[in-house]
C-alpha cells in the first residue's frame, strides 16, 4: 500500500524530497565540521599564543637576571677591588677597624660599585661579609646603617661557596631597608680564592622591571602570569592573589606543575608553564579561557544562523529548478500518455523512466572529475620538476655552510674562551632556524640578516683580521629572491678568496635600487678566482630541466637565481687588482 502511495507522488515532488533530505544531511554535516574545525582551530590558536607569549616573557626575565648577574661577575673579576677584598679578609683582627677606615677613604671600593649604576635598571650594587662585619653600597640610600649592620649580623644569608657560584633570588622585601621595598637579586661571591669566597656582591633590581615584563595590557581579566620557585610556592605575584582563576584551580595548577605537567589546556582554563636553566624560576601564564568561550558561542550561533538561511534560500532556488527543468518532461509525458496504439490501450512509462537522467548526470560528473585529476596530474609533476630540481640545489648548499660553521666554532674554541664559543654557538642557531626553514622564497633583507649574522659569526673567530659592510636601498627591502642566494657568496669569499691572501680581509655588498632594475655587488679583497673557475662560472645557468648538482657550488647558485627571476636576470664575475667582484641584475616584476 505505501510502495503504491510512492508511485502516485509526482516525479518533481520526489526530486525535490530526495534533493531535500540530501542537502539538508551535507548542510548539517559541512556545519559540524566546520564548527568544529573553527573551535579547535581557535584553540591551537591560542595554545601557540600563549607558548609564545610566555617564551617571551620568560627569556626577557632571564635577560633581566643575566643582566644582573654579569654586573655581578664585573664587580668579583675586577683585579683591583679584589686585591683590597684580600687585605680586608686577611687582616690582622686588632687591626681590622682601622684598616677599614683607611679603605673607606681610598674609595677603592665604593668607586667599583659605583661603576655598574651606569646601567638604568640596577637600583642597589652591595658588598659585604657577615664574618668579618663590613658592608659597602652603591644606590638607593639606607639611612638606617645600624639596621644594616643588625641584619648582617643575624640574617641568615646563602653561602654561595658551597653551593653555586651566583644564586638568583625571586622577588623579596629587600633584607637591608624597614621599609616595604621589593627587589630581584643576583648574588655572587668572589670564588677564586678561599680567603675571598665569604664576600658576596648583591645586585638588586626593582621588582617594578619584573611587573613591566609580566603585565599586558593583551591580558585584561583573562590572563595572568604566576613565577613559582624551585619548590613549587608562588613568588609571583608577591602582594595579591591570583584573580583570573579560583584559588582551588590554582592549586591544582601547582600540583600538576610540580608532577612535571607543563600544560594542560580545558575549556574552564588552560595553563603553560616554562622552567628557567638560569633562574630555577618557573613562569606559568594562565588563563580562563573567556575568549575561547565567546568565540565557541559564537560560531555555534553563526552556524546556525547561517545553515537555516542557506538552507530556506537553498530549498527555494531548488523548487523553482526543478519546477522549470521539469515542466518540458511533464509535457512529453503527458503526450505519451495520450497516445494511442488502439483503442483499448494506451502507451505509458514505467515508474523508473527517468533513471537515465541520473546515469547521464552521474558519468557527466566522472568525466568532469577525470579531466581535472588529469589536469591536476600534469600540474603538479610539472610543479614536483621544478621544486625537486630546485631542492636539488639547495641541498647542496646547506651542508657546506653546517660544515664550514661547526669548523669555525672548533677553530675558536681552541683559541677563545667558552663565553665566545657560546656566542658563536647562538649565532650557528640562528641561522640554522633559517636555513631549515620550510620557505623557498624569502625578502632580500631577510637573506641578508643571514647573510650579516655569517659575518657576524665568521668576525668573532677573526677579529680584527676581517671587516664587512652591508649597504642596501629601501626600496630592495621587500625584492623575493631564493633562499640562501647571497650568504654562499660570503662563504665563498672565506673558503677561497681569504684562503691564501694575509689579512686584514675586507668585504661588502652593496644593493642598489634604479628605476625598474636592481643591482647586487658582492666585493673581496682575496686572491680572486682561478682562470678555470671563471671559465666555469661564465657558462649561462641552464634551464631548469637540465640542472645538475655536481658541478661548482656559485653555479648552482646563479642557477637558482636564473630560475627565479628568468630571463631579466644577468651575472657577471670578475677578478679586480686585488681580489673578485660577483654583480647580479635584474628587473622588478611589477604584478
Amino acid at each position: 500500500m505505501r510502495k503504491s502511495k510512492l508511485k502516485n507522488i509526482p516525479f518533481k515532488t520526489k526530486l525535490f524530497l530526495s534533493l531535500g533530505t540530501v542537502l539538508l544531511t551535507l548542510s548539517l554535516i559541512v556545519c559540524i565540521f566546520f564548527s568544529r574545525t573553527s573551535i579547535r582551530n581557535a584553540m591551537n590558536n591560542d595554545k601557540t599564543s600563549m607558548n609564545i607569549v610566555l617564551e617571551r616573557i620568560s627569556t626577557q626575565i632571564n635577560e633581566l637576571y643575566e643582566q644582573m648577574n654579569i654586573a655581578a661577575t664585573s664587580i668579583t673579576k675586577n683585579p683591583t677591588l679584589k686585591s683590597v677584598i684580600l687585605k680586608l679578609n686577611t687582616a690582622d683582627a686588632g687591626n681590622a677597624e682601622l684598616y677599614v677606615e683607611q679603605t673607606r677613604r681610598e674609595r677603592t671600593i665604593q668607586t667599583a660599585l659605583g661603576n655598574m649604576m651606569f646601567s638604568p635598571i640596577i637600583s642597589n650594587v652591595i658588598l659585604y661579609n657577615q664574618d668579618r662585619g663590613y658592608f659597602y653600597y652603591s644606590g638607593t640610600y639606607y639611612d638606617d646603617m645600624d639596621y644594616v649592620y643588625d641584619r648582617l649580623e643575624k640574617l641568615p644569608l646563602p653561602n654561595p661557596a658551597d653551593t653555586l657560584i651566583s644564586i638568583y633570588k625571586p622577588p623579596h622585601q629587600s633584607d637591608w631597608t624597614t621599609d616595604e621595598r621589593m627587589v630581584l637579586s643576583v648574588l655572587r661571591n668572589f670564588s677564586d680564592m678561599t680567603t675571598t669566597q665569604d664576600t658576596i656582591v648583591e645586585i638588586q633590581v626593582p621588582v617594578s622591571l619584573m611587573d613591566a615584563i609580566c603585565t599586558q595590557d593583551s591580558f585584561e581579566s583573562q590572563k595572568e602570569v604566576m613565577i613559582l620557585d624551585q619548590s613549587g610556592n608562588i613568588v609571583y605575584p608577591y602582594n595579591k592573589e591570583i584573580s583570573s582563576l579560583p584559588a582551588k584551580t590554582v592549586k591544582q595548577i601547582q600540583k600538576q606543575i610540580s608532577s612535571g605537567k607543563s600544560r594542560d589546556y580545558t575549556y574552564s582554563y588552560s595553563y603553560s608553564a616554562m622552567k628557567s636553566e638560569t633562574t630555577g624560576l618557573t613562569m606559568v601564564l594562565l588563563s580562563n579561557n573567556t575568549s575561547i568561550r565567546e568565540q565557541v558561542i559564537s560560531y555555534i550561533f553563526t552556524t546556525i544562523i547561517v545553515l537555516i538561511l542557506t538552507l530556506a534560500l537553498t530549498l527555494l532556488i531548488i523548487f523553482t529548478l526543478i519546477t522549470q527543468m521539469t515542466r518540458p518532461l511533464n509535457e512529453l509525458i503527458s503526450y505519451v500518455n495520450e497516445l494511442s496504439l488502439d483503442s483499448d490501450t494506451k502507451l505509458k512509462l514505467p515508474a523508473d523512466s527517468f533513471n537515465e537522467f541520473e546515469l547521464l548526470n552521474t558519468s557527466m560528473n566522472q568525466m568532469v572529475t577525470n579531466l581535472k585529476a588529469s589536469i591536476q596530474e600534469i600540474y603538479e609533476l610539472q610543479i614536483r620538476e621544478s621544486m625537486a630540481n630546485l631542492a636539488a640545489l639547495q641541498a647542496q648548499v646547506d651542508p657546506h655552510f653546517l660544515y664550514n660553521a661547526l669548523n669555525s666554532i672548533s677553530a675558536a674554541s681552541e683559541v677563545y674562551d667558552s663565553e665566545v664559543t657560546t656566542q658563536m654557538c647562538q649565532e650557528l642557531s640562528s641561522m640554522m632556524r633559517y636555513v631549515t626553514s620550510k620557505k623557498t622564497e624569502v625578502h632580500l633583507i631577510e637573506e641578508l640578516t643571514h647573510t650579516k649574522n655569517y659575518l657576524e659569526f665568521m668576525k668573532i673567530s677573526n677579529g680584527t683580521n676581517f671587516n664587512y659592510q652591508i649597504e642596501v636601498s629601501p626600496e630592495l627591502h621587500t625584492l623575493l629572491i631564493p633562499k640562501l642566494s647571497i650568504q654562499p657568496f660570503a662563504e665563498n669569499s672565506f673558503r677561497h678568496g681569504f684562503k691564501n691572501t694575509l689579512p686584514p680581509w675586507n668585504l661588502s655588498i652593496i644593493c642598489k635600487a634604479e628605476k625598474d632594475q636592481w643591482e647586487i655587488r658582492i666585493t673581496d679583497n682575496g686572491g680572486g678566482f682561478s682562470k678555470e673557475a671563471l671559465n666555469q662560472i661564465s657558462t649561462a645557468p641552464v634551464a631548469a630541466a637540465g640542472l645538475e648538482i655536481n658541478g661548482l657550488g656559485l653555479n648552482n647558485t646563479f642557477s637558482r637565481l636564473a630560475l627565479h627571476f628568468g630571463s631579466s636576470f644577468t651575472y657577471q664575475v670578475v677578478n679586480l687588482t686585488q681580489g673578485s667582484q660577483i654583480i647580479l641584475k635584474g628587473v622588478f616584476h611589477h604584478d
